[in-house]
């Protein structure tokens, strides 16, 4: 069983693909003013495969942090299944940091529990190059092992996590598709999203809700809402095992639902 990895890879709207002469650059995509970006801001996910409870994620803006002399945004995300997928424990904690006004990220790092293999990765960047560490065990009682590299990365290079609040900073256009450096799994990847319509989304937090329906290269759809909060509401990833939905159900502090 591997519904869990679904889960957390779906996230990542990772998509390899050709670009087209018509592809725009994300990093250089107008800003949106003033940020939707704030402190304190916690969203919970609840996530289903085959409509089935699977797994919870929370992600929230901590407080602002200093890391190697910078002031940044200090971003953590938990996700672990449900009660119900006992059987598959999984557990992931990411934690970025992002340069306020650039948005591009200083430090990741992530911890995965997958039954009983662990792995810890942490990245930290710098102009032009990214230092890689992993840190693997296949069980508690095995030897570690450790893998380092020095990475490569081009401008506007993003992690796992900061791309999400990365793209929610960024003005978007219907119709067009937007390409960036994402630094997941190791390696850097050519990802996309195409801006494919719009649509009215009913959620219990938010009420009806005007969103942007992002689809990366390799078929996963994100709605964010088309307003001045960017908040994302709704992601689906169709995987060998069936659909997976993640769906927003909290957002601390409270918002008016909308009319």
């Amino acid at each position: 069983m591997r519904y869990a990895k679904y889960l957390i890879f779906a996230l990542l709207l990772v998509g390899n693909t050709a670009l087209s002469d018509n592809s725009i650059s994300l990093v250089d995509a107008e800003n949106i003013v003033p940020n939707p970006l704030r402190v304190g801001e916690k969203l919970t996910y609840d996530i289903r495969w085959k409509k089935i409870p699977a797994g919870k994620r929370t992600d929230w803006i901590v407080k602002g942090a200093v890391v190697n002399g910078e002031n940044v945004y200090r971003i953590q995300s938990e996700m672990k299944t449900r009660a119900l997928f006992r059987l598959y424990k999984f557990r992931s904690r990411q934690e970025t940091h992002l340069h306020p006004t650039t948005l591009s990220p200083i430090r990741f790092e992530n911890y995965v529990q997958d039954r009983k293999f662990q792995v810890a990765v942490k990245i930290d960047f710098h102009e032009g190059k990214a230092d890689y560490e992993r840190v693997s065990r296949p069980n508690p009682k095995a030897p570690q092992k450790r893998e380092t590299k020095v990475l490569e990365i081009p401008p506007g290079t993003q992690d796992e996590l900061s791309i999400i609040y990365f793209l929610r900073s960024k003005q978007l256009e219907l119709g067009e598709t937007y390409f960036f450096p994402l630094l997941a799994k190791g390696k850097v990847h050519k990802a996309t999203l195409a801006v494919e319509r719009t649509e009215f989304v009913k959620n219990k937090v938010l009420g009806t809700v005007k969103t942007l329906v992002l689809r990366s290269s390799e078929g996963n759809r994100f709605w964010i809402t088309d307003d001045e909060r960017r908040l994302p509401v709704k992601l689906e990833f169709e995987s060998k095992r069936g659909t997976v939905v993640s769906i927003l159900t909290e957002v601390e502090p409270e918002v008016e639902p909308a009319n």
